[in-house]
């Protein structure tokens, strides 16, 4: 993890791709197992832009790495074969040993949303086979991107005010 600057990082992050023909199935649409890669890849690589940190090489360093406990997804409108799709990504909670990161997909105008994904990631010490808690300078940037506003405690209950904004924002 490196410290790039003193200005402050962004609690959400968004980064756009593409949606490739092997990704999808005979009717064009993205597979709904893709849409977990799609979702995954993208976070990495915006984890890496925006705060410095290579999960991979942290991994190699401390033999500590984030594993999914948990998916829960909702698929609102297909992701079509070359569409440009808007991907945004945030911590909505974080705990000793544990984060919650949602995965919001957007059409490419972020008009329309496509997906989301709260995703329970569980710290692990993968020498030991067991649940690690956050390093000092993990729970640091941590307090620092977590969003700030209150996240409902439901799936369902989010899902509804998401789509709720994209209604008052038309």
């Amino acid at each position: 993890m490196t410290d790039q600057t003193n200005t402050p990082k962004p609690a959400v992050l968004e980064s756009q791709t593409r949606i490739r023909f092997d990704h999808c199935d005979p009717f064009g649409h993205l597979n709904n197992s893709a849409f977990l890669n799609y979702f995954q890849n993208e976070r990495e690589d915006q984890v890496e832009e925006a705060y410095g940190l290579d999960i991979h090489a942290f991994f190699r360093k401390t033999g500590r790495a984030w594993v999914v406990g948990q998916n829960q997804i909702v698929y609102l409108q297909p992701a079509r074969v070359r569409e440009l799709v808007t991907i945004r990504t945030s911590i909505r909670q974080v705990s000793d040993t544990s984060m919650l990161v949602e995965h919001i997909m957007l059409d490419e105008h972020r008009q329309k949303l496509k997906a989301i994904l709260w995703t329970k990631f569980v710290y692990i010490d993968v020498r030991k086979s067991e649940r690690a808690q956050h390093e000092p300078e993990l729970m640091q940037l941590f307090d620092e991107v977590v969003v700030k506003e209150e996240t409902p405690a439901l799936f369902e209950d989010r899902v509804k005010q998401l789509r709720d904004e994209m209604k008052l924002a038309k």
